[in-house]
């Protein structure tokens, strides 16, 4: 495995890394999966959506980011699945023109990283942060190809990354974060700095949530600690992403820290 360095609807109370049902495609046809599709929210910048059916609740939405830059596309976080990521690398390619050249994942759940199969039979590098990696077989993921630990420059795909302290500033305005666990361990975030725009993947509540969501793997009390630090690290950031939900502002960050401290008490 290469290792690159510290790089670089709510959601119900599930466990997003459970194996997909046998009878998916049954399930889906009779209650109308919505197919992958893209949402352009800034010049070069789309959220990709995806669905699962989880039961008894239905479809759930994830969601993850791709941008278009001078060094390529960049996706960020996979579909559930493989069928559904290369669906979602068509849209990708039929709008752009181009298929990713390099992508990150934000954490070891199937919402994120499941479809990492078809990125590699693809051609697409992928990265994920080194407890990402290793928490990946224990919930029958595939890991990322490369590992992000340690200190260095590299060119991958396009893209040189150069690490700084907490998470890598990537060419074209990419960086990520590693804020401390919250949702998982291993939850990172990715700000693209020409939009302003900050992906926060299931770190970040959607506005209109009650609860932190699936908290299987989460470290409750340290949250609200790794939310003010995303925030702190982008004091420019402007448009709000999260997983599960419609994106919003900084008001995001208030409301998911409510949500941890109320669920810490």
């Amino acid at each position: 495995m290469r290792k690159l360095g510290l790089l670089l609807i709510p959601i119900l109370a599930f466990t997003a890394c459970a194996a997909m049902p046998s009878n998916r495609l049954n399930i889906a046809k009779e209650q109308n999966l919505p197919e992958p599709s893209l949402e352009k929210i800034a010049d070069g910048v789309w959220i990709h959506k995806s669905y699962e059916i989880v039961e008894p609740w239905g479809p759930i939405l994830s969601q993850g980011l791709v941008v278009k830059t001078d060094a390529g596309i960049f996706l960020v976080d996979t579909a559930w699945d493989d069928l559904g990521t290369e669906k979602l690398l068509a849209l990708i390619e039929a709008e752009t023109g181009s298929l990713p050249s390099a992508s990150v994942v934000t954490h070891a759940h199937q919402d994120k990283m499941g479809g990492m199969q078809a990125l590699h039979d693809a051609g697409i590098q992928s990265w994920a942060y080194e407890q990402t990696n290793e928490d990946a077989p224990g919930r029958n993921l595939t890991p990322a190809e490369g590992w992000i630990g340690g200190a260095f420059v590299r060119e991958a795909a396009g893209f040189q990354f150069d690490d700084v302290i907490g998470g890598a500033r990537i060419e074209s305005g990419l960086m990520t974060f590693a804020p401390g666990p919250g949702h998982t361990r291993d939850n990172i975030v990715i700000y693209y700095e020409p939009a302003k725009i900050l992906f926060g993947g299931c770190l970040i509540r959607p506005g209109k949530s009650n609860s932190l969501g699936n908290t299987a793997d989460a470290d409750i009390a340290n949250w609200a600690i790794a939310v003010r630090r995303v925030a702190d690290e982008f004091p420019e950031a402007e448009i709000i992403i999260p997983s599960h939900g419609p994106k919003g502002g900084r008001e995001l960050f208030d409301h998911t820290i409510a949500l941890a401290e109320a669920a810490n008490e």
